[in-house]
């Protein structure tokens, strides 16, 4: 499938969509866009592209629907109603989901599109915002061999690596959920590990040596040892989000993360702090709060 012969329309341009619409459109396809904030779309339109005055419009015209969106409500807002993707999208169309959703919210998507005659696609990202605009998020893929093999140069145009998590939606969105508790995890020993280092005075070398030993992580270990939280790539409230997804899909298969539940109250605390808009990295500074280290 050559990009070219497609018109392909992007929904959401947020932190993570402005990145991976900025990829889409440099492809040389037909492109669409349409954001809740108009101004965002400015840009794009500016380089060629339609813009869209609500999903539906968006839809209407498009081979495939990209989302970027926060979460499972506002989802369902843009697929919904009488201006919602699904009554502008053509029979065949397919709708590649990026967002951090529930994996049943995944699947629900998945059952609407099947009956319509269209096509879903769940396919969060992980990175940050840079990643995004340099094209180089990790893309976690499930649904239909064929449509996924269909749309994988659209996915390449943003993504340096896809894994195929076969035909079940759930797969992907679990899949996301899995690497975010694991990414959240490695922030609170981080959190933790700074807040007793710096008090022995030897922060500087312990973040020194895990650039080393955390290359992906290096922006979270410079954030978290110098306590600069401003200019988010992901912020607090979105970070709380994820945890509580994290928190709800494992206790529908009965798993105990306790170091979630850690993490949420981590998060929570942090908010009471007024950090809901910081990175959401923030939520380590609790660890050093509880050190009785005075407050950034």
């Amino acid at each position: 499938m050559s990009l070219k012969d497609l018109t392909i329309a992007c929904i959401g341009l947020g932190r993570m969509g402005v990145g991976i619409a900025q990829n889409i459109q440099a492809s040389g396809c037909r492109f669409v866009v349409h954001n809740r904030t108009a101004e965002k779309m400015q840009p794009f339109v500016a380089a060629g592209a339609k813009g869209a005055r609500a999903a539906r419009e968006a839809a209407s015209s498009a081979d495939v629907v990209i989302t970027s969106l926060m979460d499972d409500q506002s989802v369902f807002d843009t697929l919904f109603g009488e201006d919602g993707m699904l009554a502008g999208l053509q029979g065949g169309a397919i709708h590649i989901g990026t967002s951090t959703i529930s994996p049943g919210a995944s699947t629900r998507i998945n059952e609407l599109h099947k009956a319509r005659g269209s096509h879903y696609l769940a396919a969060p990202v992980a990175g940050r915002p840079n990643a995004a605009a340099a094209g180089k998020l990790y893309t976690f893929a499930a649904g239909e061999p064929e449509i996924l093999e269909r749309v994988r140069p659209v996915l390449e145009t943003y993504s340096q690596s896809v894994f195929v998590l076969g035909p079940d939606a759930a797969a992907a969105a679990s899949m996301k959920l899995a690497i975010n508790f694991f990414a959240a995890s490695l922030l609170e020993a981080m959190g933790e590990a700074f807040a007793f280092a710096e008090k022995r005075g030897v922060l500087g070398p312990l973040s020194d040596m895990l650039k080393g030993f955390l290359p992906p992580m290096e922006e979270y270990v410079n954030r978290i040892a110098t306590r600069n939280y401003t200019q988010p790539g992901f912020t607090l409230d979105a970070g709380l989000k994820d945890v509580r997804l994290m928190l709800e899909a494992a206790g529908e298969v009965q798993v105990p993360l306790p170091i979630a539940s850690v993490i949420r109250d981590k998060c929570l605390a942090a908010q009471a702090h007024g950090m809901n808009q910081l990175d959401w990295c923030a939520f380590t500074e609790i660890a050093r709060l509880d050190a009785g280290q005075p407050a950034h």
